[in-house]
């Protein structure tokens, strides 16, 4: 009995910061597991999906596209949340936009006239390029089969 007099007795505060200490323990254990983005780390771009010119059509020079691309771009067509940048594959030519080329349509919609390219059958792509000009995987719009006169 004389050791049980020795230790000291817990209060009904100590109790409570006691579970307020472990609450904040496995809170930073879930954290560490469930973990999320790193600092710094960007979202992935959204799809781009050509709105026009459709499948199968025949275009005269110059080649305008029409695209949806989910964020809002600048004149140059670089996002404007990030440091990606639209390019346009046509018949394997990579295409880059001008500082004023990409004009808005309407809410994310943008229509980019592109220079003179070679006439014949073309697959049209768009994409997000970053900013060595490489293209980023996962967003690109389906491929648009046209000929181009």
């Amino acid at each position: 009995m004389e050791n049980d007099a020795a230790r000291p007795r817990l209060t009904t505060s100590d109790r409570i910061y006691g579970g307020i200490a472990l609450a904040a323990v496995l809170l930073a254990l879930w954290f560490l597991v469930r973990g999320g983005p790193a600092d710094g780390a960007a979202s992935p771009p959204p799809r781009i999906t050509i709105e026009d010119p459709r499948p199968g059509a025949e275009l005269d020079q110059p080649v305008t596209v029409t695209f949806d691309a989910r964020t809002p771009l600048r004149a140059d067509g670089t996002d404007t949340t990030s440091s990606r940048h639209v390019h346009v594959d046509v018949a394997g030519a990579m295409l880059m936009p001008g500082p004023a080329d990409v004009r808005p349509v309407r809410g994310t919609t943008y229509r980019w006239t592109l220079p003179r390219v070679q006439p014949g059958a073309a697959w049209v792509r768009a994409y997000w390029s970053d900013a060595t000009h490489r293209p980023i995987s996962g967003a690109a719009s389906d491929s648009v089969n046209v000929r181009i006169r």
